[in-house]
């Protein structure tokens, strides 16, 4: 028979809570990795960003400082939004381009940066088809046609009117040449037989103070960025680019029915990473972000500002992204359109 000692039985007792310690904290993590499906989800060491190409307070910036803070709590680290305005969103976009490709850097953008903006630059630094991956999309929202009430306008057919009255004496500004802002306007102007002076900025921020101070009287820009300036009286609606009328304004026509069939003003927001990241980790992080865009939380927030939520996978946002790109660049043959 054995006997086992004092001092060793407490050896023994000692290693079998260490191993039931290793045990917890890995079924911990285990547990932490997977997603409300099952499946692998994206497990961080550090931080994330999210790389905006807009100023703060803007639209995108918005929604991706909605989804950084889910994603914060399902990934246990945070998760920051790094604002890098400029080149028409080229400068954010080339930097997660050329980014590890271990998803600690990703791109947070609206299409246009996308699908627009390329026909537009003379040497882009990447291809946007080739050298970013497609993650998912996080959101969608219309535009709102909006004026500062110097114009002295309240509808769509009084805009008309002084237009035609002194053509192109009437300014407007958008968020740079190129963007679904511009190409918007192109159409818009070439339906309704009037001419417009069209003044760039390098982001929706800087545009908007200055339609606000009224030195450039009007453009167009996302529901949640403009919404609080139309409830204070500041600046006019004229007309939503949506479908439909919006919920919390269901006075404003849209542009359909301001008698412009077609012209549909819809931004889609998606997140993208570099080139070089694996198809399996770009599945994972997918799979987390549409567990975000899927939640009632999520969605609520964003139909408070004037977004709706959006899912899809790595495949489906690389099918919209070719194909809006394709469709963009006959739009700008159609219209003639030139570089600056």
């Amino acid at each position: 028979m054995n006997f086992i000692g004092t001092s060793s039985r407490l050896h023994v007792a000692g290693l079998v809570l260490l191993l039931s310690l290793v045990a917890a904290m890995l079924c911990s993590t285990s547990l932490r990795a997977q997603n409300s499906s099952g499946t692998a989800a994206f497990v961080t060491e550090r931080q994330v960003r999210l790389l905006v190409p807009y100023a703060p307070s803007g639209a995108v910036d918005i929604s991706a400082r909605i989804l950084g803070k889910e994603l914060s709590e399902i990934w246990a680290h945070p998760v920051v939004v790094d604002n890098r305005p400029g080149g028409a969103g080229v400068i954010a976009a080339d930097m997660v381009s050329k980014a590890a490709g271990d998803g600690y850097t990703l791109l947070f953008t609206d299409d246009g940066v996308l699908t627009s903006m390329p026909f537009f630059q003379d040497k882009m630094p990447y291809d946007t088809l080739t050298d970013l991956t497609p993650i998912a999309m996080a959101s969608m929202f219309p535009y709102v046609v909006i004026a500062n009430t110097t114009l002295k306008v309240k509808s769509i057919g009084e805009l008309l009117a002084a237009a035609r009255a002194k053509p192109g004496a009437i300014d407007y500004a958008t968020n740079g040449i190129g963007g679904t802002h511009h190409l918007t306007w192109e159409r818009f102007q070439r339906a309704a037989n009037i001419r417009l002076n069209h003044i760039p900025y390098k982001s929706s921020a800087p545009a908007l103070q200055d339609v606000l101070a009224g030195r450039v009287p009007m453009m167009m820009a996302a529901v949640a960025t403009v919404s609080p300036f139309i409830k204070d009286g500041r600046l006019v609606p004229l007309a939503t680019g949506g479908t439909e009328r919006l919920s919390f304004l269901p006075e404003l026509p849209t542009l359909i029915e301001s008698g412009f069939p077609g012209l549909e003003v819809i931004s889609w927001i998606a997140v993208l990473g570099p080139k070089s990241m694996p198809p399996a980790l770009a599945e994972r992080i997918s799979r987390d972000i549409n567990r975000v865009t899927q939640s009632k939380a999520y969605r609520e927030a964003l139909q408070q500002r004037g977004s709706d939520a959006r899912t899809s996978t790595p495949q489906g946002l690389a099918e919209r992204m070719r194909a809006d790109y394709e469709r963009t660049q006959a739009l700008i043959n159609t219209l003639g359109i030139k570089k600056n």
